[in-house]
């Protein structure tokens, strides 16, 4: 596997369900194009000590119920550590899992795991996870590296999408709704159809086209410009 841009830990005593978290949140990862690393820990304990030892992931999946160190007091722990991993309860105790907001968890998941609740999880993770973070994108035979500010637009170009940097364009095979799920969410709109654009660098909006920074001229849908103003101006007030 290349070097991944999302870490993913998995902890469950069961040894059973803990394979099948695993396999079900790889293949949404590999559904999604989100390029990860996922680690498997069949005691509370076993994760807390490699935290400690200098482990870093981005999304715990966590099962409450466990014997010796319950996956509430693990995260009581992680978070006393300052450890800023996104935590998922996943348990059949709901009573118990729903107190993950003292622990500021992300979601909460009844057993047995819905997989598209798990896929809404995942994916609502790893965009968090994802802000100002650099990504690996697809490009011909290889991956390539870019951060999401820098990216003025993204426009489809035949089967692939042509990304717009400041002094550079590449293309990628990835479609513009992969790559709209892989980008910052409150950053980037997708204003029409074949073009995907960037918040921080639009300087003005009109009729039925915006102008960014570089002077490009990007067209609005009609039917989109409601939300395309909404999407921007909410992302000016954060």
């Amino acid at each position: 596997m290349k070097k991944s841009n999302f870490c993913i830990a998995v902890c469950d005593d069961v040894q059973a369900e803990l394979e099948e978290i695993q396999k079900r949140t790889e293949e949404i990862c590999s559904e999604e194009h989100i390029y990860y690393e996922i680690s498997g820990f069949q005691s509370a304990e076993r994760m807390l000590a490699e935290i400690q030892k200098g482990k870093s992931f981005d999304l715990l999946l966590i099962d409450v119920m466990m014997p010796g160190l319950d996956g509430m007091e693990l995260a009581g722990k992680l978070r006393d550590l300052e450890e800023q991993a996104l935590i998922v309860f996943i348990s059949c105790n709901r009573e118990m899992a729903m107190k993950g907001y003292e622990v500021n968890a992300v979601r909460y998941l009844a057993k047995p795991i819905d997989q598209e609740r798990l896929r809404e999880a995942v994916k609502t993770c790893y965009r968090k996870s994802q802000s100002g973070k650099e990504l690996f994108l697809p490009v011909t035979g290889s991956m390539r590296k870019v951060s999401p500010k820098d990216i003025y637009y993204i426009e489809i170009a035949g089967r692939k999408s042509h990304i717009q940097m400041q002094e550079e364009a590449w293309d990628t095979s990835l479609s513009l709704t992969e790559l709209g799920k892989l980008l910052p969410e409150k950053e980037f709109v997708r204003c029409h159809q074949s073009f995907l654009v960037n918040c921080s660098h639009v300087e003005k909006f009109r009729t039925s086209s915006m102008e960014l920074s570089n002077g490009q001229i990007v067209p609005i849908s009609k039917h989109r410009i409601k939300e395309v103003r909404q999407v921007f101006f909410d992302y000016m007030k954060n």
